[in-house]
């Protein structure tokens, strides 16, 4: 079964942010009489604290959503190549590590994400120098391990040989009865590269959900505290205001 993650949402506590922001624009274009042109609306909302953090959040779930799409066309790529290895065009073994190793530079790729919007928010005043590099150096040590995943595999040559293709049989547990007699059936057959690669797949997309699982989780967490520093310093250092145009 092809599971595909699903996309996450933004903290809802922020949406009352958005909700008292418009009901200050609203009470101001009353008072002054007047509708705030498109210009001075965005003008408005970006130079305020409650408008301009709400946004970068949404900025980076966001791209986080892109990220968790793209690891879906990853896994449904591999999934087919489980399924059929003649599935999809050209050397099933080359693209099988292909999409793993596209997995990996997707991943990465979300740590310096990560790094962007924490500069934002330092920017912002939400977080200081130091709490600052204590989020990053949590989401770095979160994944430490990915790292460790990802060499093995990759750089210190212990990804699978051309032939006879050596695994724990154990691992055959964690799957479905008919993917057991399939990949036995496989490895009987001819124990090479090519011939047991919708086994490899199957190890792939296992490593890679399992991956996911921990990142959203904890991306999920940071979600949720940063909406929490959101609102602690609305409440703590500011009043909504909006700066009247003449």
């Amino acid at each position: 079964m092809n599971q595909q993650f699903e996309i996450i949402q933004p903290p809802e506590k922020l949406a009352d942010g958005f909700l008292r922001f418009a009901k200050s624009i609203h009470q101001k274009t009353i008072d002054r009489g007047a509708k705030f042109t498109e210009e001075e609306m965005a003008e408005i909302f970006n130079n305020s604290f409650p408008g301009i953090s709400r946004t970068n959040v949404l900025f980076w779930v966001a791209d986080i959503n892109k990220f968790i799409n793209t690891v879906n066309l990853i896994i449904s790529d591999l999934e087919d190549l489980k399924t059929d290895k003649n599935s999809l065009k050209g050397d099933p073994v080359i693209r099988s590590e292909f999409l793993f190793q596209s997995f990996f530079g997707e991943f990465f790729k979300m740590r310096e994400v990560a790094k962007l919007y924490l500069k934002i928010f330092k920017n912002l005043k939400l977080l200081n120098n130091t709490n600052k590099e204590d989020f990053f150096n949590f989401y770095q040590r979160a994944f430490d391990w990915v790292y460790k995943i990802r060499n093995e595999f990759i750089h210190l040559g212990m990804e699978m040989k051309n032939f006879d293709v050596d695994f724990d049989i154990a691992i055959l547990n964690e799957f479905s009865e008919e993917d057991r007699i399939k990949f036995i059936k496989a490895f009987n057959e001819e124990n090479t590269r090519k011939n047991t690669v919708e086994f490899q797949c199957a190890i792939y997309i296992k490593v890679i959900k399992y991956i996911m699982e921990k990142y959203i989780e904890l991306q999920s967490l940071i979600n949720e505290t940063l909406a929490d520093l959101i609102l602690s310093f609305e409440k703590h250092n500011l009043e909504v205001t909006i700066t009247e145009n003449k």
